[in-house]
């Protein structure tokens, strides 16, 4: 009775409803000059498996989206700036390195810490966004930000016979953010 009830629930709930969902966090936005500068956290983008998979030498790249809009009345909002970027870890096993690529400084990091290979894969610094065209005065701008786990790509169509390693893929919601006049 009670293995029935629990297979019930599984079914009804499942175990991935149970996991937090990736989330984009502590965005910051300063204004300077026409750019905006943005700055904001991944929080639980790793998880178990994914550290397993990036400790035997998959590369794991993360995208980064931001998207500038300013309100229109009476039609959608306008795009007003747009910037894609990555940050790539691969694990050096003879070495015990890990290096972190963040594409949007040109910068490369090499650490011997996973936690802090996993803390500059989910930060983003101050990465520039410049409106293509002149904003309104007096309109509302908001600032939509995404973020996800680029599909991993296994040698030889390996990916077939290993089909689970798109359970640890993740993305997060457009976390929208209201900017200042």
């Amino acid at each position: 009775m009670v293995g029935g009830l629990a297979f019930l629930l599984i079914l009804i709930f499942p175990l991935s409803a149970l996991c937090q969902k990736a989330s984009i966090k502590e965005v910051s936005v300063k204004r300077t000059n026409g750019v905006w500068k943005v700055g904001f956290n991944v929080e639980n983008c790793f998880t178990e498996k994914m550290e397993e998979a990036i400790q035997t030498g998959i590369q794991t790249i993360f995208t980064f989206y931001l998207h500038l809009y300013q309100q229109r009345t009476w039609w959608r909002d306008r795009k007003v700036a747009s910037m894609e970027f990555h940050h790539s870890i691969q694990y050096d096993p003879i070495r015990k390195e890990y290096n972190v690529a963040l594409e949007e400084n040109g910068s490369s990091i090499v650490t011997s810490d996973i936690e802090e290979a996993k803390r500059l894969m989910a930060k983003v610094e101050a990465v520039e966004i410049r409106p293509s065209s002149q904003l309104k005065p007096g309109r509302p701008t908001h600032l939509r930000i995404k973020a996800g786990l680029d599909p991993v790509r296994l040698p030889l169509h390996l990916e077939y016979l290993f089909f689970f390693v798109s359970l640890w893929d993740f993305e997060t919601d457009w976390r929208i953010e209201p900017l200042p006049p």
